[in-house]
């Protein structure tokens, strides 16, 4: 019986023997034919849905999500269609997948000459030794790629969603890469001899060279007036670590020392207000040194730091805690116009599409007067679009329109930078947000402004404007030699503030990784977590959303275009979300592009993320767009008016008080209010069982008691003393009829 066994499986090898081609043979089948080969996996879920399988002839992907179980190492027999994405032979559908053993991988080929790689190595494991990051010192973020120099010449990483090293710290000094050779090349569609891509699986791909490098990118943190913090960290302690900084990148101010630690800290000290100054961080350990990028950090400034949300459609002011949402019913352009007529000295408009309707005529009128009052204007435009407006402001304005080609997505910017560098500290603003200069944007579609006053981000903004303008000068002409645009931008801007006693954030992309901050944001989420976006396609944001959701029991709710409905991220959420996902079903846009965080809880950080950055992978990796992030829980509880604002209006119910129930006439007082938690609720009363329930602002239950009520007013003294500082709503309910008042706990 053994032996017939033995036989029987000898057998069965055989024909897998004689059935499976070499890798190389099956590299050559025509597009469309069955190939059928064995080989060795060089990665497992590293890669999300691709598997890149080698033989000793060479290498080829596998691409589907019937190939996930696979593991590195496994080795592998596969039947499937051959087919040609973007130049990468590759293997999709696998219609028969099975795991022979687990072996070890080939030993990956040495690669000297970046020139020579070629079809020869695609899909194929591959070392290179003595490479730099040109980035290093910054964080990996996913579907992004990297350019590494060796030996004087250029080629690309690519780090993909999901990836064990999406945060992970770039390498700073020299270090020997080992990864797998993929190529994406969309054009010519064949035959392609460029576009390959070095992927790295994990942390032990990258091997350092120096014996200290880094563990945590250069930031700030205790930003004043005068100065500012600059920390980083590496692996052990240096022998001599120190920081240089400069009001340019020859960092010429001087050299101050951190201290020889693992956790290092330099304050400078002795600066002046709302100024940018460029740093970099030294570390070393004898020979071997951890050096960082240079960055870019800001003082606080002296203005007023006032922020201020505004509204294009009407907000649900009921859900305020002290200030009310600011609805502008057809007044965005108008009070655009008067920040515009207030303007002394300097404009810089940044905007991706200005028509010649009504309202946006205002801007441009406003625009003109300027220009003859004397302010200095400048503008950038996206070359795309086809921003009618330009014809109608003085020809004597330079303009700079973007530049198209492959090269180039869109500009997609919507800022105003004003008087950034005037004398007067309560002079200086920045207009952003989502709104386009269009009559159905500033009217119509669903849109949010957000207005700065503060030098300090002022100057952040114009350094972004001025790298894409070419030259910094306010009254120059744009320098086409030096203006970058898209993939050619640096992270050249400060990313923290501190205005108005608030800590902001500012970001632009592509240079900056937006879709990193965004994922940060959500995974500061511990209450409650409410998003507002025209499009969501990125899977990564919408995989975490939905696991913080389950990971935090988070009170969560929705709004996308009617856009978004046929990408996958809508069918990641759905199941999760339900009736809390809403789709926007109106003839206009749902043109936000915003997310609140912790509205509920002031204790917890409330966060709104906002801009002009839709969560693609375009907006990320291509287009120019800006974004801030502000901590304060006075400006996300104005989001939060708005977001409930939008929830009603979606399907047209009348539930400005974000309750089920229903609201009669009765009147119900709450005193003291505000309190901490202690206070008395006056209901009134015909002798009947009553019930009174606490709730916080996303309707979940925090105290509730049944009361014997008296004819006339009953007054019933509650405590609560667990509350948290913020808002909750008080429903009382008698003879199935519900009041509601809202209490403010302190």
């Amino acid at each position: 019986m053994t032996k017939h066994l033995l036989l029987v499986i000898g057998c069965f090898l055989a024909v897998i023997s004689v059935k499976a081609q070499d890798i190389a043979t099956a590299r050559n089948a025509s597009v469309g034919s069955t190939v059928t080969f064995r080989g060795v996996a060089l990665n497992g879920p590293e890669l999300p849905n691709i598997r890149y399988i080698q033989d000793a002839t060479g290498g080829i992907a596998i691409y589907g999500t019937n190939v996930t179980a696979i593991q590195q190492g496994d080795s592998v027999l596969i039947t499937g269609t051959m087919t040609n994405y973007n130049n990468l032979a590759e293997v999709t559908p696998v219609t028969s997948m099975s795991v022979l053993s687990n072996v070890a991988l080939p030993a990956a080929q040495l690669i000297t000459d970046i020139s020579t790689i070629s079809e020869l190595h695609e899909s194929e494991l591959l070392h290179f030794d003595g490479c730099t990051f040109a980035n290093g010192g910054a964080t990996f973020a996913g579907n992004s790629n990297y350019n590494i120099t060796m030996g004087g010449q250029t080629m690309q990483v690519r780090i993909t969603n999901g990836s064990p090293l999406v945060g992970e710290i770039i390498p700073s000094g020299t270090v020997n890469l080992t990864g797998i050779m993929s190529q994406f090349c969309f054009t010519p569609t064949t035959g392609c001899t460029s576009g390959y891509q070095l992927l790295l699986r994990t942390i032990s791909d990258i091997q350092s060279t120096s014996s200290i490098y880094l563990t945590q990118s250069i930031s700030t943190s205790a930003i004043t007036t005068t100065g500012f913090d600059i920390d980083w960290s590496t692996n052990i302690a240096g022998t001599n670590s120190y920081i240089k900084y400069g009001l340019t990148p020859a960092l010429e101010l001087g050299t101050i020392p951190s201290g020889n630690t693992i956790n290092h800290v330099a304050t400078i000290t002795g600066l002046t207000p709302a100024t940018i100054y460029y740093v970099r961080a030294y570390s070393y350990n004898g020979a071997d040194s951890a050096v960082t990028l240079e960055r870019t950090f800001a003082t606080q400034s002296l203005s007023s730091g006032q922020i201020k949300a505004y509204f294009n459609r009407k907000t649900d002011i009921s859900y305020s805690t002290g200030t009310n949402a600011a609805y502008l019913n057809h007044l965005v352009a108008d009070t655009l116009a008067a920040y515009i007529d207030r303007t002394d000295y300097s404009l810089d408009i940044c905007i991706y599409n200005w028509d010649h309707s009504f309202d946006a005529t205002k801007i441009i009128t406003a625009v003109n007067n300027a220009y003859t009052r004397g302010v200095k204007i400048r503008i950038i435009n996206d070359g795309s679009s086809q921003n009618s407006a330009i014809t109608s402001i003085n020809a004597s304005i330079p303009i700079l329109t973007s530049p198209q080609g492959s090269d180039y997505t869109i500009m997609h910017n919507k800022f105003v930078i004003m008087d950034a560098n005037v004398s007067n500290p309560n002079l200086p603003v920045v207009w952003t947000g989502s709104t386009n200069f269009t009559d159905n944007q500033l009217t119509t579609d669903a849109n949010n402004v957000i207005i700065f006053q503060d030098q300090s981000l002022a100057r952040g903004y114009k350094l972004e404007f001025d790298e894409m303008w070419g030259d910094s000068s306010q009254v120059s002409q744009p320098n086409m030699t030096l203006s970058k645009f898209g993939q050619f931008k640096t992270d050249n801007t400060p990313h923290e503030y501190i205005i108005g006693g608030k800590r902001v954030e500012s970001y632009f992309s592509p240079s900056d990784q937006v879709n990193t901050q965004i994922l940060n944001t959500i995974a500061t989420a511990d209450d409650d977590l409410y998003f507002a976006v025209m499009v969501i396609t990125r899977s990564d944001l919408a995989y975490a959303m939905r696991d913080r959701i389950q990971q935090q029991t988070l009170t969560a709710k929705g709004i996308i275009d009617d856009a978004s409905t046929s990408a996958t991220p809508y069918g990641i959420l759905s199941p999760d979300m339900g009736a809390n996902l809403a789709v926007n079903g109106h003839n206009w846009i749902f043109h936000h592009k915003y997310i609140i965080v912790d509205a509920s809880n002031t204790t917890s950080d409330p966060i709104t993320l906002t801009g002009s950055h839709n969560w693609s992978n375009g907006a990320d990796q291509k287009n120019d767009e800006n974004t801030v992030i502000v901590h304060d829980p006075s400006i996300t509880n104005q989001y939060y008016q708005e977001f409930m604002g939008r929830w009603c209006e979606r399907n047209g119910m009348n539930c400005s008080l974000g309750l089920d129930e229903l609201i009669t006439e009765q009147a119900i007082s709450v005193y003291p209010n505000p309190n901490k938690g202690i206070f008395s609720v006056q209901v009134p009363g015909d002798g009947s069982l009553a019930e009174i329930k606490v709730t916080d602002i996303t309707g979940k239950k925090i105290y509730t008691t049944q009361i014997k009520t008296e004819n006339g007013n009953t007054i019933v003294d509650l405590a609560i003393p667990a509350l948290k500082q913020g808002l909750y709503v008080v429903n009382y309910t008698i003879n199935r009829q519900t009041s509601t008042t809202r209490v403010v706990v302190d």
